[in-house]
């Protein structure tokens, strides 16, 4: 089933597909470009294997433009072209760590850098040590400041002063005695020092001790995080219950000057203000602006009639400009909706009950204006989309290394499948991309397509180079 725009806009007819589509589809291929229709964007798409060391520029007719070769063992996880050129990756650090600084040495990422067009190295800043190790997205503001998400250690008898019920320190946290709240840190990109940050640490509730100064009801306290509040999954997660958030993206609204951060264990994104002062952000003014997907996260609904999110992906605001602007963007995964239902994953668009003075009205629903879905649809992890300027949207189906650009209609008018494998090899036409059993190395985290006039393409040398597979 495939859902579209609810605008009651007639489908447009199917346009001719071009040499390459007909070529593709008579060749049975399986990877590379498989679709390309005249509707498709006209720009080029910047991707990497998550753990690879290469970033390719791509155009339309999968031709890589552009290669940066990151240093060996970086494992990239995800890659931002900036307006002049350089490169903003997410990796493992250039250096070797003190292991005995992080709880969890092994686990990717941790490092932001920075390289030129010519693959230099410029800088890097990283977030791994004692106290904190950056995990997931990141997003890069308009004054050239980057948002990075980050765990914040705390030890579990911090996390039982703060209202952690003991029954889940005894069972959940056995294995881990640690609980790692997220916190969103603002760096200047021209020093590497932080300059804004959100703790999670400092807006949570709890009805379980009532001696403690954050007790309440938690369905009293929607703008508050419950400490106690365990999804039904949240124990599979990477470093077990005390990854307790797992937020895996975050962005930033210049208008609004607001955050939204999607919190992946919760199956919902929250939105906080960016205008307070750090200082500020630690009291109340840093509490939720609004947040949606899941109310039985505050004890306002029900887990399952109630839940309109499922582990979702790359949330972010719609840039001002573009068709749909101000909405809000996100891949569904409905990983955990249960092994007796059809998997399927969704992309949505909603437009949020917001006011003029930039606050939001909790008692009015969000509404779904656009939503993609189709048979055999489905990634159970990673995975984005993004809005182009002609009104299609870009999305990355990350688990199968599968990107679809589609129609306001729903129409696939361009297809492409990852054959690089975090290794470097490539898959052949014929080699199988849709196991479940991990055993595919093609995998994408998200994926960005730029308009062929993007500033950081002009006066280079764009002459495309031959195709990942023939």
């Amino acid at each position: 089933k495939r859902l579209s725009r609810t605008s009651g806009r007639q489908p447009r007819p199917r346009r001719r597909p071009d040499l390459l589509a007909v070529s593709a589809l008579a060749q049975e291929r399986t990877v590379g470009v498989l679709v390309h229709m005249e509707d498709a964007y006209d720009g080029y798409t910047l991707f990497v294997t998550i753990g690879g060391e290469a970033v390719c520029l791509m155009d339309n007719y999968g031709r890589i433009i552009h290669t940066w070769d990151i240093e060996e063992t970086a494992g990239v996880a995800e890659a931002h072209l900036l307006e002049n050129g350089n490169l903003i990756v997410v990796a493992r650090p250039r250096d070797s760590i003190d292991v005995s600084l992080t709880p969890f040495p092994d686990y990717p990422n941790g490092s932001v850098r920075e390289y030129t067009w010519d693959n230099k190295f410029v800088w890097e800043v990283q977030f791994i040590g004692a106290e904190t190790h950056q995990h997931h997205g990141i997003d890069i503001m308009p004054n050239g400041n980057i948002l990075v998400t980050a765990w914040d250690y705390h030890s579990l008898d911090e996390a039982i002063a703060m209202g952690l019920d003991t029954q889940f320190a005894d069972t959940k946290f056995k294995d881990h005695p640690y609980l790692l709240p997220d916190i969103i840190i603002e760096i200047d990109r021209s020093t590497g020092e932080w300059v804004w940050q959100w703790d999670t640490w400092d807006h949570l509730t709890q009805d379980v001790d009532p001696d403690l100064p954050n007790y309440g009801a938690v369905d009293d306290h929607p703008r508050r995080i419950d400490i106690n509040y365990q999804s039904g999954v949240q124990a599979g997660g990477a470093k077990g219950a005390g990854d307790w958030m797992h937020s895996n993206s975050v962005d930033y609204h210049p208008d609004l000057d607001q955050v939204v951060l999607s919190v992946r264990h919760f199956d919902e994104f929250w939105i906080i203000d960016r205008d307070a002062s750090a200082e500020e952000t630690a009291g109340s003014a840093g509490d939720l602006l609004y947040r949606w997907g899941n109310p039985f996260a505050y004890q306002q609904g029900d887990s399952k009639a109630d839940r309109q999110l499922f582990e979702q992906h790359d949330v972010q605001w719609i840039d001002a400009g573009l068709p749909g602007e101000g909405n809000i963007l996100l891949f569904n995964n409905r990983h955990n909706v249960g092994t007796d239902e059809k998997k399927y994953s969704s992309v949505m668009e909603l437009k949020l009950p917001l006011r003029s003075d930039g606050s939001y009205d909790w008692e009015q629903e969000a509404e779904v204006v656009w939503s993609y879905a189709a048979d055999g649809f489905y990634s159970r992890y990673a995975s984005g989309a993004q809005r182009l300027p002609n009104g299609n949207t870009l999305i990355t189906e990350g688990r199968y290394g599968r990107l679809i650009e589609v129609r306001p209609d729903g129409e696939v008018v361009w297809e492409f499948v990852n054959p690089k494998t975090r290794n470097g090899d490539l898959l052949r036409h014929g080699d199988s991309t849709r196991s479940d059993t991990g055993s595919s190395l093609n995998h994408l985290f998200r994926v960005r397509k730029y308009p062929a006039d993007y500033p950081a393409f002009e006066g280079r040398d764009m002459t495309p180079g031959e195709r990942l597979v023939d």
